[in-house]
């Protein structure tokens, strides 16, 4: 079952932060801490310092919030498969990384899901570190506990069954435990000692013993390396299907700028243009204005013509 949040107050107030989307985070974490200015300096510095979580580990604490269930049966699996590790068990730990990639699948797209109702929609690389964070729960019981904190800052990265580097990873003042320990190997297995002899045991049966143990060790390293290969295959497909995207962004980018040069030519021309019309339009005006001058001056000597006509018809009218 999920664990319970920690209770100190930097914890409280970081589990309200690391619930929001990060757009919010900012404005609610410098409101939060100037509430707490008065009472307590000190909490309120440090709220100040809490960072906005990355886009990937913003999606890993949506996940441990809204789908604990699934988080929960994925680090079940995560603690089966560090037994099997412990243990050397090739067999089980074929099938349990092959259990294991199919829930982290099932969680991918309900993380895809969350972003996508947040109007955040991830882009692939954001997956990937979802991915990889999750995968780091199942691998070290550190990792496990700062993922299922839900106050994840930055996305986590597993390298083999190593201890995970959790530096910076996690808000708040109880946020982890420090790294456990790992438990040896078990009963001889995979540790690379021999079995010791046990009383009446003859040498035959010492042998065969040897055999199976370097035979289950064998089966052990073959489960490693082909987990090992199918991460290989992994990473590969993510890095092809990364590089295609970025030909695709590229092609986008050059398509964009010729449409951009070519509006820039067009937007030339256009104010060269437009700057021919205004020196036009002033000539059209100053031969408008002239015109009309002209115009004017017309219509005073029609009016003095018609007088004159007018009062040469009076003159001639009385002489007649």
């Amino acid at each position: 079952m999920m664990e319970p949040m920690a209770t100190d107050a930097l914890t409280a107030v970081a589990d309200e932060l690391y619930d929001l989307v990060p757009d919010e985070f900012t404005a609610a974490r410098n409101a939060r801490a100037k509430a707490a200015k008065d009472d307590d300096r000190e909490l309120s510095d440090r709220i100040t310092q809490l960072k906005k979580p990355s886009p990937a580990a913003w999606i890993v604490n949506r996940l441990v919030r809204e789908h604990a269930a699934q988080v929960d049966e994925l680090f079940d699996l995560g603690a089966e498969l560090r037994e099997a590790q412990a243990h050397g068990d090739g067999r089980a730990l074929t099938t349990l990384g092959s259990q294991r990639r199919k829930l982290v699948s099932a969680l991918l797209a309900l993380a895809t899901e969350l972003a996508d109702a947040a109007d955040r929609s991830p882009s692939r690389a954001v997956l990937d570190e979802v991915e990889q964070t999750l995968i780091a729960g199942t691998v070290d019981e550190a990792a496990e506990a700062a993922v299922r904190s839900g106050r994840l800052v930055r996305s986590l990265q597993a390298v083999g069954f190593e201890e995970v580097d959790l530096d910076g990873a996690v808000a708040g003042e109880a946020s982890v435990a420090g790294p456990t320990k790992r438990r040896p190997a078990a009963r001889g297995k995979a540790s690379g000692k021999k079995p010791a002899a046990r009383k009446g045991e003859s040498d035959e049966d010492r042998e065969a013993a040897e055999r199976a143990a370097e035979k289950e060790r064998d089966a052990a390293a073959r489960a490693a390396r082909e987990q090992a290969e199918a991460d290989l295959r992994d990473a590969r497909d993510r890095a092809e299907a990364a590089d295609r995207a970025l030909a695709e962004a590229e092609d986008l980018l050059h398509a964009a700028e010729w449409n951009a040069d070519e509006l820039r030519d067009e937007r030339h021309d256009l104010e060269a243009r437009l700057k021919e019309l205004r020196t036009e339009i002033a000539a059209a005006e100053r031969d408008e204005r002239d015109a009309e001058r002209v115009r004017a001056k017309a219509a005073v000597a029609v009016d003095r013509a018609r007088d004159d006509v007018e009062a040469a018809e009076a003159a001639l009218d009385r002489l007649g």
